[in-house]
């Protein structure tokens, strides 16, 4: 495990944020709606932010002179929860905007997407902003 961290930290960050936070995530949903409507690929997409954000910091909790202690690395891996939130909030309230909202202009987007991202949050992204920080301890701890 250690040398494939090595060898592809941005992959091993991929799979390492984004599988928990797919699991966590179908798990936040109740019980009933798991598998109901677009429930399965909206938690799917939140797996891929986060794999996405993964890889945007993967090469980073590797490397010693840039994150030089487990504190640090705890705190990108909750950055990089951060960044998958960005990620994933135009693409949710694009998707609101589109078949659920009245069409009134480009700020209305913005402002839904502004409270989207705030509501995504605080409804079950908190949760996943500490699972990150651990995931990312836990890949620089196991790099040595």
């Amino acid at each position: 495990m250690r040398s494939f961290i090595r060898e592809r930290p941005r992959a091993a960050s991929a799979l390492a944020f984004g599988a928990p936070a797919a699991v966590i995530i179908h798990f936040a949903w109740n019980a009933d709606a798991r598998m109901n409507g677009l429930i399965p690929v909206l938690t799917m997409c939140v797996g891929i932010a986060h794999a996405i954000g993964g890889v945007l910091t993967g090469k980073r909790l590797v490397e010693r002179d840039r994150t030089s202690t487990a504190t640090q690395a705890a705190l990108t891996g909750a950055a990089t929860s951060l960044v998958a939130l960005l990620i994933f909030t135009p693409c949710f309230g694009a998707w609101i905007y589109s078949s659920n909202a009245r069409h009134e202009g480009i700020s209305s987007y913005l402002l839904l997407t502004l409270f989207t991202g705030a509501f995504t949050f605080l409804g079950a992204w908190w949760i996943l902003v500490p699972v990150s920080a651990a995931v990312a301890w836990c890949l620089y701890e196991i790099h040595g």
